[in-house]
């Protein structure tokens, strides 16, 4: 490729049955380098990884590479058994003084949704070269113990802030991690263990409104950070409070409400605060603009309503919407049962999308189809199913399934995801899940269905 990127192979190749391959080879590649403003969203999984000694380990990347091989008749091949390729990784201007001689090499498992620590790499001009014996996604990547984070955001008086940008980036590093305040305002994470880190804080606008150093930390601890108090002016902090009601006027005591801000400056944000036991909800937010406009959606479960999404200005600090009627039908839905306990519905907004490809050029394909409620206050449910070509299909393997506290893989689980329906973007995906898991209570079973829009 034109930066550099190269791999170079000996000729020997399989088909998926394990047999010998002549013919035709074509080659897709497709270089993520560490500065691509779209790393965590184009990267699979995290930067969690296990290494060659068993232990889990937090990492830094210096460049992702993916390579596809098809035979004439547009086959999976892949490298023959007994046989390598070498490939070329060309390392990012802004990490060449802090990148090392040799380098650790990880594959992703697809199955796992981990990196795994193969073999090496060493730094050869600006570039690193390694030997690997099969393909999917390949990582150079420094590795790190771990600790854990947490801490909350609150304003000067002492109020959670929820949905507030948290980075961290390491003192060498070129980009940074982040995540998101829940409704609590705490947000948490695994970090490198043993150095000086750099937090941030971004506003509404995406600007920098906090900065400091934390660490280092031991290996395997969880440290509490002390409460981080941003100066947000009065002005902007805004409560919004309401009521929901059903179609028949009684309260909603089994429901919650889901908030969007953003636009007029303002970064789109979600978040979702439950109803009490009278339908009454209260949410904090804060803008960069005065007279912000938010939008809102109410949902019944009991019922299966909805308000559906309503926009509204916020023309005062504390905004009571007084009594919402919840009356009309749901289009999007996860019911799910575990074991005999009673079905659980998750309703309101759900991030659906199928990664099919992840650039115009090379047209690499990801084939990841990711479908997850958007309500962290509500009941929650999530599915990545990877080697997803786009079509309707039954599957069994290369899964991840997140419920009720549980992560379900092949590793714990034996469950059948079928597809039934596969709509373009705008349309709805169906789906129904079966099967059995184990987690640490034992033995389970989950059935599932799904009815909801592709966002893309």
């Amino acid at each position: 490729m034109p930066d550099g990127t190269q791999v170079k192979f000996d000729g020997s190749f399989k088909d998926a049955n394990g047999n010998a391959y002549s013919g035709n080879v074509k080659v897709s590649l497709y270089h993520l380098a560490p500065t691509n403003t779209y790393l965590n969203e184009l990267m699979p999984g995290s930067f969690l990884a296990t290494n060659a000694t068993g232990n889990a380990r937090v990492m830094e990347t210096f460049g992702m590479l993916h390579v596809q091989l098809t035979g004439s008749s547009g086959q999976n091949l892949q490298i023959a058994n007994g046989h390598t390729a070498e490939i070329t990784v060309p390392i990012d201007a802004t990490q060449m003084s802090n990148s090392p001689a040799t380098i650790p090499l990880w594959s992703y498992n697809e199955t796992t949704g981990m990196w795994n620590e193969e073999g090496t790499a060493s730094k050869v001009g600006n570039a690193y070269v390694g030997a690997v014996s099969h393909f999917s996604w390949w990582n150079c990547d420094i590795q790190f113990p771990q600790a854990t984070v947490k801490v909350h955001v609150k304003t000067s008086s002492g109020q959670a802030l929820s949905n507030v940008v948290v980075t961290l980036k390491r003192m060498s590093q070129a980009y940074e991690v982040y995540g998101s305040t829940d409704n609590t305002g705490m947000v948490s994470g695994i970090v490198p263990a043993g150095e000086i880190l750099t937090l941030k804080v971004y506003d509404a606008c995406h600007v920098v409104i906090y900065t400091a150093n934390i660490g280092p930390f031991t290996a395997g601890s969880t440290i509490v950070l002390p409460d981080i108090l941003l100066p947000i002016p009065p002005s902007l902090l805004y409560t919004i409070k309401g009521s929901l009601k059903t179609c028949a006027n009684a309260n909603v005591t089994d429901g919650y409400v889901v908030f969007k801000t953003g636009g007029a400056g303002n970064f789109f944000q979600y978040m979702s605060v439950p109803v009490d036991n009278a339908g009454n909800f209260t949410f904090n937010t804060y803008s960069c603009t005065a007279n912000p406009q938010f939008t809102y959606e109410g949902l019944d479960i009991n019922n299966l309503q909805t308000t559906n999404e309503v926009t509204f200005t916020a023309t005062a600090n504390l905004m009571n919407l007084g009594n919402i009627t919840v009356c009309n039908s749901t289009s999007e839905f996860i019911s799910y049962k575990i074991d005999n306990q009673t079905i659980v519905t998750v309703l309101g907004s759900f991030d659906a999308k199928w990664s099919g490809l992840t650039s115009s050029s090379p047209n690499i394909p990801v084939k990841q189809l990711k479908i997850s409620s958007m309500n962290p206050a509500g009941p929650y449910f999530s599915i990545v199913q990877n080697n997803m070509l786009g079509a309707a299909a039954t599957f069994t393997t290369d899964y991840l399934i997140v419920v009720a506290g549980a992560d379900i893989l092949p590793g714990n689980g034996n469950m059948m995801i079928n597809i039934s329906s596969f709509g373009t973007v705008g349309d709805y995906i169906d789906f129904t899940i079966n099967g059995t898991y184990t987690n640490t209570s034992g033995s389970h079973t989950l059935t599932a269905t799904g009815h909801v829009k592709r966002d893309l």
